[in-house]
């Protein structure tokens, strides 16, 4: 058995989140970027604003909007949340996609999970933006992951590298 590598902290965790983990970096303002498949059976992917309830990904997308129908016809989707910068924190999650209500105006918890999003992507200017879109229709989306994948780190995951390919840990 090969004892554990040590990387350099600029490297990151080097390991999978744990839920704790992916709860604290799900509440910041990542985008998740949302896949799903098109009436040719071609990928789409549309960025979004989320919001994590430590078991289910909500979103709010306009109800005119291209990925809400594809959502309709095809529930099942995946989501890609990542910190572009280094170290870099990936979360991928894959399940489908229900349409809770919508489309329609938004309304009670709706509503509630609406001004989370808008005050935790612009700060303090969310209800300036919320407040006047709330005439428009939107679906209320919940996606329910039956797969989830997170990492956190430069190097490559064990399971990718031959032991020969592995960095040797620092003396």
């Amino acid at each position: 058995m090969s004892a554990k590598r040590q990387y350099p902290e600029w490297m990151g965790k080097m390991r999978a989140l744990n839920a704790e983990e992916i709860q604290e970096f799900l509440d910041g303002p990542v985008v998740a970027r949302v896949a799903t498949v098109d009436s040719k059976g071609d990928p789409y992917v549309t960025p979004v604003w989320q919001e994590w309830d430590g078991e289910n990904m909500w979103i709010i997308p306009r109800a005119k909007t291209v990925f809400a129908q594809h959502l309709l016809r095809h529930p099942r989707c995946s989501v890609s949340c990542a910190k572009d910068t280094s170290p870099y924190t990936r979360v991928l999650l894959r399940g489908p996609a229900e349409v809770v209500e919508g489309p329609a105006l938004m309304h009670g918890e709706w509503l509630e999970i609406g001004r989370r999003m808008s005050t935790r992507y612009l700060g303090e200017r969310g209800p300036e933006y919320l407040e006047p879109s709330r005439v428009r229709p939107r679906y209320l989306v919940k996606i329910t992951p039956e797969k989830t994948i997170s990492w956190e780190g430069v190097e490559w995951a064990a399971k990718y590298l031959d032991d020969e390919d592995a960095p040797a840990a620092p003396h």
